[in-house]
């Protein structure tokens, strides 16, 4: 993907970017829970990237090998969705 594409998917979903990282760093019982939920099932999906070579921020592992999003964030952010429709 070219940078201005990434920029572009970026500026798109920044909402949901920064739904995802509030909730990681004020963590709540409920998010958390949601989270657990969400990682258990990408934890046994093919797609995930343990190592980061799909992921779309360097560093940011594990990643969805499908969208390229964190996990980390992601599974935290309630309007997101998996491109997979796993969740």
């Amino acid at each position: 993907m070219k940078l201005v594409e990434k920029i572009r998917t970026i500026w798109n979903n920044r909402f949901l970017i920064l739904e995802g990282l509030k909730n990681y760093v004020s963590r709540t019982t409920e998010i958390e829970k949601l989270a657990r939920a969400r990682m258990e099932i990408c934890n046994e999906c093919p797609l995930i990237d343990l190592k980061g070579t799909s992921c779309f921020a360097p560093g940011t592992q594990p990643c969805c090998g499908s969208c390229g999003c964190s996990l980390k964030l992601k599974t935290r952010s309630q309007d997101s969705n998996c491109p997979e429709g796993k969740w």
